[in-house]
């Protein structure tokens, strides 16, 4: 759509301009035609190579953001949304919206489109993280791509192993199943939130590498479940689980119970991504 895609009027006008030059140059031999002819093509050419920056470069600078219903959507579904005070929800949105513009998603299956409620879910994960930092700018900048499954893989990092979510730090991208993606999401206090746990990841990144953190089992244990349900839910063994990222996972499913649970953990998490408005 033109209103999130600017640099497509630009690549209009360019087209019609070097159009004008071709034909007043072939018919009138005029100078001026030809140089709208470079001009279009030339200007055009770097439009169409940079669109993904021009498109971003405005946006952020504009007021558009995500539509009613996409905020709607997150309102209903996104499962973090009471945490996020209600000044700052404009700036979430944009956040969200910024996200949208800027992450290469691919879906697996040719024959499939891409899910795009699962889009403004990956999107408010990485918004919500990233809210501390109270400029307009795209959430997860080194996480360029996105991939959706539509059932467990494997893939180049885990060839053998049929699993339902992934960060691939190497290459910046975030693997998902989409069906365990949406039900995590849900109903976390049945099913794993995968999106959770993997975003978590990506925020944690550098954050916390000297806390003393509770062991795997005590985390399964908070959570209700083995360790070895844990590996055959992830499709993973416990040497790839991160104990981080599911800490912070299981703190947004229960905070009071994690805070008496966990006294020396709660509330570096809820210090570090509930203290919204400051960085």
């Amino acid at each position: 759509m033109t209103t999130r895609n600017p640099s497509l009027i630009i690549l209009i006008a360019m087209a019609v301009i070097a159009v004008l030059g071709f034909f007043g140059y072939a018919y009138y031999d005029s100078t001026l035609a030809l140089i709208m002819l470079f001009t279009g093509v030339i200007l055009g050419g770097s439009i169409f190579i940079f669109k993904k920056e021009i498109n971003l470069w405005v946006n952020q600078r504009s007021s558009k953001s995500l539509s009613e219903k996409e905020q709607q959507y997150l309102k209903d579904h996104f499962r973090l949304w009471e945490y996020i005070p209600p000044t700052q929800r404009p700036l979430f949105f944009k956040k969200v919206f910024l996200f949208i513009l800027d992450k290469e998603i691919i879906s697996q299956d040719p024959s499939q489109k891409v899910y795009h409620p699962a889009v403004l879910l990956c999107g408010a994960y990485a918004a919500f993280f990233e809210m501390r930092k109270r400029e307009s700018r795209v959430p997860f900048s080194r996480i360029p791509v996105y991939v959706f499954y539509g059932h467990p893989f494997p893939s180049p990092q885990f060839p053998k192993d049929l699993h339902i979510s992934e960060y691939f730090e190497e290459d910046g991208a975030l693997l998902f199943s989409v069906p365990h993606m949406i039900k995590g999401n849900e109903d976390p206090t049945r099913f794993f939130n995968i999106l959770l746990y993997e975003s978590g990841r990506v925020a944690l990144n550098g954050y916390f590498d000297s806390v003393d953190f509770p062991s795997l089992e005590k985390l399964c244990h908070f959570g209700g479940f083995t360790i070895s349900k844990m590996e055959e839910y992830l499709g993973l063994k416990r040497e790839h689980i991160q104990v981080k990222a599911l800490a912070l996972s299981q703190f947004f499913v229960d905070q009071k119970r994690f805070k008496a649970t966990f006294p020396g953990l709660g509330p570096l998490f809820e210090e570090e991504f509930l203290k919204f408005g400051q960085s």
